[in-house]
């Protein structure tokens, strides 16, 4: 029988990568707890022992691999909690006591126009908007552990009606983005019911518009919420990062904090950079806080074909590999394992799991199609690269620890800042921006080179997590989470 593999018990000190679940792929757990048949038995891979419930990494009894952190989206959940208890049992039948679920508010569902409304209206004023706002923060409230408030991410000045000329979401500049964040977020904190803790969420494209996000959207909420989380340019530019965690330390905001998430972030060398920052943080500032960071890349690689085989550790880059997966009907030796046994998924898999229709055979609606894969084997290859993904970057980490000798296995410029990060925090600025600024400036080629960013002080560019091969597209998976990795 192959291994089962606690992957929470691994993660040692490091920050928290918290997959950005799919609605696609909680759905076969989901519906397969409602209906035990929902996927035939016959279809169920042979080594499935815990059948369907196998995949569910939040079950630390079933699951074939388990994992305690998790972030979902109100962007493409079931909203109306009547319903949701079911069609997203999953999530709502977790064991809340030993999981942790971080909850995105899905803002950019208003950013691109999905969730039209008159966001710059104050409650009372549009019973349409009015409910949207209170749907969202019901089923934030009675979802997750930590929650994004409801800001509306500035890029979606990028996403343009064709026929008007002027934002989808009916915003038109980055004040009215600001102004419509304020009014959702004096909608939230009236209403709050207190069974979730919320982030107090950083936006802005340029360091003008990130101060005066911090200064008029988050410092008036500021005893309100738990922790903060990262998005826009201070999410994408290590020096917007660092400055901003710099202040916070500066005005006694960090050492309050219980947790910090970089949205829309799943690099490994992210993933490292951001543990050099917790372990200075909780050698000199606050012991008990915690960085996390997600992206949704394990599951839109599988919508495009691609599946995780290894890592690039040298002292050029760290980083995961993804193929396109062999997309072939011969049924010839189907019954062989699949080649990628390193995840506790891929050890129970043989080839026909994957290429399950043979030459001939017909798909759901009746028809034979050019793929070899049907809608569950995409379900399966995400659960090997959701293992994949997360331990990719424990191994980053791992690598990390012990910098002595690793020189051709981590590129220099991690090492280096891991060290720089205990300098920058153990310092004092006298609660002065400017102060942090000069600091940094000494730093800014190291900086740079990390952010991968040429000009520092001139960027709202939004970095890329992955890049594919030619591609085979499942249209039924959702794919809008590719786009809400931009926050």
């Amino acid at each position: 029988m192959a291994t089962r593999v606690n992957l929470s018990e691994k993660n040692y000190d490091y920050a928290v990568f918290t997959p950005a679940l799919s609605g696609f792929y909680q759905s076969y757990v989901s519906k397969q707890q409602q209906d035990p048949n929902h996927v035939e038995q016959s279809r169920i891979p042979a080594k499935f022992e815990n059948g369907i419930e196998g995949l569910n990494f939040l079950n630390p009894e079933q699951g074939y691999f388990t994992y305690n952190h998790v972030l979902y989206s109100a962007g493409h959940a079931e909203l109306d909690m009547a319903k949701a208890v079911d069609r997203e049992s999953m999530i709502h039948k977790r064991d809340r006591d030993n999981t942790v679920l971080i909850g995105d508010s899905g803002g950019f569902q208003i950013s691109k126009g999905v969730w039209q409304g008159n966001w710059l209206e104050p409650e009372g004023q549009c019973a349409a908007t009015d409910k949207q706002r209170g749907t969202v923060l019901n089923w934030l409230e009675n979802t997750a552990d930590y929650s994004m408030v409801l800001d509306i991410p500035t890029n979606g000045l990028n996403f343009v009606d064709e026929k008007t000329g002027k934002p989808r979401c009916g915003l038109n500049d980055y004040a009215e983005f600001r102004d419509a964040t304020k009014a959702n977020n004096n909608y939230f904190f009236k209403h709050r019911q207190g069974k979730t803790k919320f982030l107090n969420v950083l936006q802005g494209s340029t360091y003008e518009q990130a101060d005066d996000w911090f200064d008029n959207v988050c410092l008036p909420i500021v005893n309100e919420t738990s922790g903060w989380a990262f998005g826009g340019v201070q999410k994408t530019n290590l020096n917007h990062s660092l400055r901003r965690l710099l202040y916070l330390k500066e005005l006694g905001l960090l050492q309050k904090a219980e947790w910090i998430h970089f949205l829309g972030t799943g690099r490994l060398d992210q993933g490292v950079m951001y543990t050099a920052m917790q372990r200075a943080i909780r050698k000199s500032i606050n012991p008990d806080l915690t960085i996390s960071m997600d992206c949704a890349s394990p599951f839109i690689a599988t919508a495009n074909g691609q599946v995780y085989t290894d890592n690039t550790f040298n002292n050029k880059r760290i980083g995961y590999n993804m193929v396109h997966m062999v997309d072939e009907k011969d049924p010839a030796h189907k019954e062989a394992p699949w080649p990628w046994d390193d995840s506790p998924i891929g050890a129970r898999l043989t080839w026909r799991d994957v290429n399950w229709y043979d030459p001939g055979d017909l798909n759901k609606i009746g028809k034979e199609g050019k793929t070899s894969w049907d809608s569950f084997a995409y379900c399966l290859m995400m659960g090997h690269n959701i293992y994949k993904h997360i331990d990719s970057v424990q191994m980053a980490n791992r690598l990390m620890a012990r910098p002595i000798g690793m020189n051709e296995w981590i590129p220099d410029q991690y090492l280096q800042f891991q060290e720089l990060c205990v300098d920058l925090f153990a310092r004092d600025y006298n609660k002065s921006m400017a102060a942090i600024d000069a600091e940094l400036d000494k730093h800014e080629g190291l900086i740079s080179k990390l952010s991968r960013i040429k000009n520092l002080k001139n960027t709202n560019a939004f970095d890329s997590l992955f890049s594919f091969d030619v591609p085979t597209t499942n249209t039924d998976i959702d794919s809008s989470q590719e786009e809400d990795d931009a926050r």
